[in-house]
């Protein structure tokens, strides 16, 4: 994914965020209107799955106001991280909206509770379902233009709005050969939000815990250290450790030199390379120096 400054990330971020408010509130709207006209529990709980969308997208633009910050003396890594806080705080939120709508659908299968669905219900499903996942393309295309862990967490919300309306369409077919259909659409509903929390949460999670630079990035600076010609042992570079805060991403790891070369030449050696990764890899280095046992 190409690098990108904190300045033009967070102009992706409150711009699909705005567009995603503003279509959200108009759809939560739509659907909730018909969602009374029939009674059915599963369009009220899809519109307001379509609000809660508009909620994380309003997240998504104070996580684009904050994050670009730049580095000050009680943040010298930058404001990068809000983003994943941001991010994790949709994903809980989504948590709470599936439980909410799984029970209430356990207690409507329970009392035998029906809806009335009508053609103004089969139009507000197509129309949720066109808008959402525009809407959810939109949001991935900036999330692969800025590498947004915020924006990836809206598309995957608006997506799963979706998939909701999907499901509740073809229940609504059915609806009237089973009573039972807008109970059990609506526990379907809430399973595929469950489903979008987890993976939000798990998407912006790991990186505020920490984990372990990919294969590409090792692979990469010991390709720059071979093209450089200061190590013929992929074993000399070891020890990896990556901290990312947005754009800004921390690597460490230890390199072993010859015991008898001297610490200015290894000095000098370790600049060169530590240049070379800033320059190709868009990552601040910090490189430990260690001798041949």
């Amino acid at each position: 994914m190409n690098s990108i400054s904190n300045e033009k990330k967070s102009k992706y971020m409150i711009i699909e965020g705005v567009v995603s408010v503003i279509i959200n509130i108009l759809l939560f709207a739509f659907k909730y209107i018909v969602g009374l006209l029939t009674g059915s529990l599963s369009i009220m709980a899809d519109a307001w799955h379509s609000l809660s969308d508009c909620i994380s997208s309003v997240i998504v633009i104070i996580g684009g106001i904050f994050s670009k910050r730049p580095p000050d003396k009680e943040h010298p890594f930058g404001h990068g991280r809000i983003e994943l806080i941001t991010s994790f705080i949709v994903g809980i939120m989504l948590v709470f909206i599936g439980y909410s709508f799984f029970s209430e659908a356990i207690k409507n299968i329970m009392n035998k509770k029906t809806a009335s669905f009508t053609t103004m219900a089969i139009v507000a499903m197509v129309v949720s379902i066109l808008v959402k996942e525009l809407l959810a393309q939109y949001s991935l295309w900036g999330y692969r233009k800025s590498g947004s862990k915020s924006l990836y967490a809206d598309a995957w919300h608006h997506r799963s709005d979706s998939i909701t309306s999907i499901i509740i369409l073809v229940g609504i077919l059915f609806g009237k050969s089973f009573w039972w259909i807008d109970g059990v659409l609506s526990i379907l509903v809430s399973l595929v939000i469950f489903y979008a929390a987890f993976d939000v949460i798990k998407s912006s999670i790991k990186p505020l815990i920490g984990e372990y630079p990919s294969e590409e990035i090792i692979k990469s600076i010991n390709d720059i250290a071979k093209e450089l010609n200061i190590n013929d042992d992929a074993a000399n570079l070891h020890h990896f450790h990556i901290h990312t805060y947005g754009d800004h991403s921390e690597i460490t790891f230890h390199m072993r030199f010859p015991k008898d070369m001297t610490v200015f030449e290894a000095h000098n050696n370790v600049s060169v390379f530590e240049n070379e990764i800033r320059k190709k890899l868009n990552i601040e280095p910090t490189i430990h120096i260690e001798a041949y046992k």
